[in-house]
């Protein structure tokens, strides 16, 4: 059983190679439904229908921002190693993709894109009832969140009665975002 989370998808200064080295841990670890963990008994569901670029669209959903989004302070990966790989990306849009059949244009994120094994872990660690998680229910949502060590990481998920899809996944770092978290997870708990 897994206690923490696992080490990052090793990055390189190749930013296409980077992307078909998170796209083959997706492949193998989360597009796989037979290898993809269930959450709390139920099947999880990614979407895979749309395919762009060869790579289904919950792929490119999870390694990338929306593009109206803007960092005006500091970027989510000023502390990490990928900030000198994608040449600040989230916010001057040079590498792209659109994904909802052409109506969300996105900004690629090395950084998320190195996170992908955590949504693995973080699943197997609720699962677990592992004490660095929190979860709650909130507008027919599920917010699964681990806390530790300096590691805020969500997971949103609908819950679709008889299973449940991934919607997103990734770093929390804004301190509005942090304290909302903290009061949903209490205000919401869902009761073990």
């Amino acid at each position: 059983m897994i206690e923490e989370l696992s080490p990052k998808i090793e990055l390189t200064s190749d930013f296409e190679k980077n992307i078909e080295k998170a796209f083959n841990y997706f492949s193998d670890n989360l597009n796989n439904k037979f290898s993809r963990p269930r959450l709390f008994e139920k099947f999880v569901y990614i979407e895979n229908h749309e395919i762009i670029d060869n790579k289904p669209a919950g792929f490119w959903h999870a390694i990338s921002l929306e593009e109206n989004h803007k960092f005006a302070d500091v970027l989510p990966c000023v502390n990490d190693p990928t900030i000198s790989d994608c040449g600040a990306n989230c916010n001057n849009s040079q590498k792209t993709i659109t994904i909802k059949a052409g109506t969300e244009k996105r900004n690629i994120c090395l950084l998320r894109a190195s996170m992908l094994p955590w949504i693995v872990d973080i699943i197997r660690l609720a699962n677990a009832g592992n004490n660095h998680i929190s979860y709650w229910e909130k507008e027919k949502k599920i917010y699964i969140r681990y806390l530790h060590r300096g590691i805020d990481y969500i997971l949103i998920f609908a819950d679709n009665n008889k299973f449940y899809r991934l919607i997103s996944s990734y770093p929390v770092f804004y301190l509005k975002e942090k304290r909302e978290f903290d009061s949903d997870s209490i205000m919401h708990a869902i009761k073990k």
